[in-house]
């Protein structure tokens, strides 16, 4: 009954099976772009000074640190605190900020460039992220990461609206995507406590303007979306939004900048069994707007004005209240979802190298020299990159997994720093007994370090608690932000818009700076701000064959033999059953 269905819009869609992942890559060590290239720094990363958090309470402190710069270059040797200071205000994503609050969020907890979120009663994940700029490779800091334990209820249908609008009341909408207004335009509200999350990594190259950007923004996006289309499937909206930052991205500055993104969505949903559907259900939302679809084409229902609150009224009280993962990505950081020990990949690595994209880059008028698009990008797919849009899409690879409490415990999210050096199943079986979040995805990046990754490395781990998912599970009662709580009522606002609420409230009492600044949880050197918003179709298709992983080719280092087997190998398929096997729409 349960399992995955995946789709990718733009060109592609298909089945990521367990230990499984995408077609085999060049040896070359992959940038994102070309001027990402080695560091001659002579300090070393090592894993020294790495245990431990090196947290920065203000701007000016951070200003003063080793830090990166908006646009990505390094910072100069011998400069002042204030000259530092005032460059890094100066840069286009600062001066954004400086229009829509939303980019001048201060970086929360784990340097969470959503803002400061932390777990409440209700949650039911816990998640844990490290982060090192390998300084013995890397001048600056590109990745970008952001999370929220609150994230967007699951709205009700919009009962009685065409199937892809909303009728839902949304509160103060266009002053929290905007940032205009002052504080003061809307009275203080409370915030929706839910169970939903959001997770997302963005791996940034020629700079770190749109990895930024992307923190602060795509969520809001996402919210905003969902709440205009209530009755779409996750998988289509997934795509609208990252058409609609991709368009955003279009109208902003240094537009040579992009990045590539893995985020997933952690929601409860009320779904009704699906025969249609890969997973075997779906939630009441599109289900409704189906049945609404027929029911307009039958001449003895149209003139029946209770039709659609009475499907509803049916379809609720056939709903079984589900744990759903949705999951979207471009470029080749992965996710990893751990069942019952196994790795099971709901990601697609979109790179130069891969056969499906080649023929889609070489059709689109473009060509793939030395595994990169027009000799230039690794990636074939990304956000931003604005210069050669034509043939580098924004469309995601997306994913519906519905979660099985017994048999599922974590979710990996990491750039390719990573996965270049470690094979899916090898970082399952590294953290799978590492219960605090932190720690696992920690030993993770010291893990890529010692096995001499070049790139940047960030690494999130969602962890899944088992008996909480089950009570919530079992319990339809239990307000955890599904449609139909009294967790759910109008009035109130998401935790995203409280976050930017806030940030308007500091900045107009001159208490804060326009600009989200944090030093890096493992003290390398990460920190700005980013910043704005935008929509289109949703085209999913079928790849033939199955997803394979590459082997890692590189040489055992004494530190990884201790961790790992001792030989690294091409993941071999798992046994699956009817349950666990993805499937494909």
């Amino acid at each position: 009954m349960f399992g995955v269905t995946s789709s990718a819009g733009a060109s592609k869609s298909e089945k990521p099976e367990a230990n499984s992942a995408p077609d085999p890559a060049s040896s070359t060590p992959k940038d994102k772009a070309g001027s990402k290239s080695p560091s001659l720094d002579k300090d070393s990363s090592g894993g020294a000074d790495r245990s431990s958090p090196s947290p920065v309470k203000t701007s000016d402190q951070a200003a003063s640190g080793e830090k990166r710069s908006g646009n990505g270059s390094p910072p100069n040797a011998g400069s002042s605190a204030e000259q530092k200071k005032r460059r890094s205000s100066g840069t286009p994503l600062q001066k954004l900020g400086k229009q829509d609050q939303a980019l001048a969020v201060p970086q929360g907890q784990h340097n969470n460039a959503a803002g400061e979120s932390l777990p409440g009663p209700r949650s039911t994940f816990r998640v844990g992220v490290w982060e090192d700029r390998n300084k013995k490779c890397r001048r600056t800091m590109e990745d970008t990461h952001a999370f929220l334990y609150n994230f967007l209820h699951t709205p009700a249908p919009a009962v009685g609206a065409e199937s892809g609008g909303g009728q839902v009341p949304v509160q103060a909408k266009a002053a929290i995507v905007t940032g205009e207004g002052q504080s003061g335009d809307v009275p203080e509200q409370d915030m929706i406590e839910t169970d939903n999350g959001y997770f997302a990594i963005f791996d940034g190259h020629a700079g770190t303007f749109a990895a930024d950007w992307c923190g602060k923004k795509l969520h809001i996006i996402l919210e905003e979306i969902i709440k205009k289309h209530p009755n779409a499937p996750i998988p289509e909206l997934l795509d609208q939004t990252f058409t609609a930052v991709d368009a955003q991205l279009e109208k902003l500055p240094l537009k040579n900048s992009g990045c590539t993104a893995a985020i997933a969505v952690l929601r409860w949903e009320d779904r009704v069994p699906s025969s249609l559907s890969a997973t075997g259900s779906q939630a009441i939302a599109p289900a409704l707007a189906k049945a609404a679809e027929e029911a307009s084409k039958s001449e003895e229902s149209s003139s029946s004005l209770a039709a659609p609150d009475a499907a509803h009224a049916k379809l609720k009280s056939a709903a079984v209240r589900q744990r759903v993962l949705y999951t979207a990505n471009v470029g080749d950081a992965r996710i990893i979802l751990c069942r019952q020990g196994k790795a099971l990949r709901l990601s697609y690595d979109h790179k130069g190298s891969d056969e499906n994209e080649g023929k889609r880059i070489t059709n689109a008028g473009g060509l793939i020299l030395n595994n990169r698009v027009n000799g230039v990008l690794a990636v074939t797919r990304a956000l931003g990159d604005t210069y050669m849009k034509d043939l580098v899409t924004g469309h995601p690879y997306t994913t519906e997994t519905v979660i099985q409490p017994d048999l599922d415990e974590f979710i990996i999210i990491a750039c390719d720093g990573l996965w270049d050096v470690c094979s899916d199943q090898d970082a399952v079986d590294l953290v799978r007994n590492v219960p605090d979040p932190v720690a696992a995805a920690k030993l993770l990046v010291d893990h890529a370090l010692s096995r001499f990754s070049t790139d940047n490395l960030s690494c999130m781990i969602v962890r899944l608690d088992k008996q909480a998912l089950l009570e919530n599970q079992n319990n339809k009662e239990k307000a955890i932000g599904v449609e139909g709580d009294a967790t759910a009522v109008s009035g109130k606002v998401s935790e995203a818009e409280k976050i930017v609420k806030t940030t308007q409230a500091k900045i107009a009492e001159g208490g804060s700076s326009p600009v989200g600044v944090s030093a890096s949880n493992s003290g390398k050197g990460h920190d700005p701000a980013a910043a704005e918003d935008g929509d289109k179709g949703f085209i999913p298709t079928v790849i033939e064959g199955p997803v394979e992983e590459e082997p890692v080719s590189i040489e055992e280092s004494p530190d990884a033999a201790a961790a790992t087997p001792e030989k690294m190998q091409v993941d071999s398929p798992a046994q699956t059953s009817e349950d666990t096997a993805p499937k494909s729409t």
